[in-house]
């Protein structure tokens, strides 16, 4: 190849003949310590960081004590946040106005990953006012280290009166914004002040105030994207936002969460703390649900002589980790609690839920005789040990034996015999209702693809055998895969 460069092993050297727009693109996915590293490669790499659209800014890899550089053999240092000081937070401030200052030109996102002194010295309100003001920065991300300390998923205010203080209306030229670890008070709302253009916001290990949270939802008029993990201090949650298509909640514990969004498109639950009726859903226009719960979540619960869960459940005795079921049962009309049926219009479902608990197969059942479209069904099946473990149970009795629950004639699933298209049930163990309820996938649904079963250990003989059975649909693919030492083995 004529005029192609090679490099010093005789190779061709194919990425220096790319041009500086596509190399810029690959720098400003480089965190910024590799970006600048990038300018030792050739004279023409060198000014390349100065024009990338997006900088990620890490205190734990741009502050490396001299100690520990000696000490290292090899390999990136990343240093200990645990043991960062003010002098530490200075250092790497100044690191960082460097970066900024010979920039050139705009940036689309930022990061900024720092630690509390860097907040108490006022270094993250100059950045931030550096970025949006003078870059016309459109996406920004702020994480702080051990503001906020997390133990059993309960999270405590270690930032012993450091104040997260920004300019009046800062936010309200961005377009997505992300805070993690962050203490938030009522001061903080003049900062989200005439946010009309801002679309995605996630909150993620806050302590924040109803008061804050709620007003800063009521700020953000326009938004179309919301997450809110981990985080605690507030009591009521209400997402009323008309604009908003994206919802996720994990991890919260609240008395109340009301979410009246008629546009709504995609929620994501999982491991709720919550009253079962305190949870109030109204989304008529939902394209994708998913719900989780997470073990953890369930053997705290458990623990409640634990002196942390004490103190999450003092005030609110009935609040307790909601299952799939109780999502199901409660914001559906199944128990008269709704007279609009919000799963109607749903593409897809994916759930944690234990297809050999008969209460918990009767809340899929309806639901999905109540879906009408569904396109893609997930299951993941999952076992209450805990309930197990102390010999209760939620499950029911039937009228009728369970072994012909899923094979009921009067029972009609329009959405399965018409509709799905993709099945994946993952936690496979072979066990008669979960042999049942694909065995009614296979034979009943016509418009099937492709079915995916996943066994957690080895591939059972009663998932081998579901591939016998007669098929519903001619275009339907089944997989059978393990789950062994975290590694898919597959079978087709």
């Amino acid at each position: 190849m004529k005029g192609v460069r090679r490099g010093s092993h005789g190779g061709l050297d194919m990425i220096n003949q790319l041009p500086d727009e596509v190399l810029c693109l690959i720098i400003s996915s480089l965190s910024v310590d590799e970006a600048v590293r990038s300018s030792v490669l050739s004279k023409r790499w060198k000014p390349l960081w100065k024009h990338a659209s997006c900088l990620d800014f890490d205190g734990r890899h741009m502050i490396k004590p001299l100690s520990q550089v000696e000490n290292s053999l090899s390999g990136k240092v990343s240093f200990d946040p645990s043991k960062a000081t003010q002098q530490h937070a200075r250092r790497y401030g100044k690191l960082v106005y460097q970066v900024l200052r010979h920039h050139l030109g705009d940036l689309v996102s930022c990061r900024f990953r720092h630690f509390p002194h860097s907040l108490s010295i006022g270094q993250v309100k100059k950045w931030v006012e550096f970025v949006i003001l003078k870059k016309r920065l459109s996406s920004l991300s702020l994480e702080c280290e051990k503001l906020i300390e997390k133990v059993n998923h309960i999270f405590l205010d270690i930032s012993q009166n450091v104040k997260t203080n920004f300019k009046p209306r800062i936010f309200s030229n961005l377009y997505s914004l992300e805070l993690t670890n962050y203490a938030l008070n009522s001061l903080a709302l003049s900062a989200f002040e005439t946010c009309e253009k801002l679309k995605i916001l996630k909150l993620k290990n806050m302590l924040i105030e109803d008061e804050t949270l709620n007003g800063i939802l009521e700020n953000c008029s326009c938004l179309e994207n919301f997450s809110l993990i981990e985080s605690t201090g507030f009591n009521k949650l209400k997402i009323l936002n008309l604009t908003l298509k994206f919802l996720e909640l994990q991890w919260l514990t609240v008395g109340e969460i009301e979410v009246f969004v008629e546009n709504l498109e995609v929620i994501v639950l999982n491991s709720l703390i919550c009253p079962i009726k305190g949870l109030r859903i109204f989304a008529p226009k939902m394209r994708s649900f998913h719900s989780g719960c997470n073990a953890t979540a369930l053997r705290m619960q458990a623990n409640r002589p634990n002196a942390i869960v004490q103190r999450v459940q003092a005030n609110q005795p009935e609040q307790r980790v909601l299952k799939t079921q109780d999502i199901l049962e409660n914001c559906s009309d199944l128990l008269g609690s709704q007279t609009v049926n919000t799963f109607q219009n749903l593409l897809t479902l994916s759930i944690d839920l234990d297809l050999n608990n008969i209460r918990e197969a009767l809340s899929l059942s309806y639901i999905l005789r109540s879906c009408l479209y569904l396109e893609n069904l997930e299951i993941t099946i999952s076992v209450d040990e805990v309930s197990n473990s102390n010999g209760s149970s939620d499950d029911c009795t039937l009228p009728f034996p369970n072994s012909i629950f899923w094979e009921r004639q009067e029972i009609l699933y329009n959405c399965i015999n018409y509709k799905l298209k993709y099945a994946t049930i993952r936690g496979f163990t072979g066990k008669e209702q979960e042999v049942k309820f694909a065995k009614h996938l296979i034979t009943n649904a016509n418009m099937i693809k492709r079915m995916s079963i996943i066994c957690d250990s080895s591939i059972v003989d009663e998932a081998t055998s579901l591939q016998s059975l007669p098929r519903a649909s001619v275009y339907l693919s089944i997989t059978l895969k393990s789950k062994i030492n975290n590694q898919l083995d597959v079978v087709a």
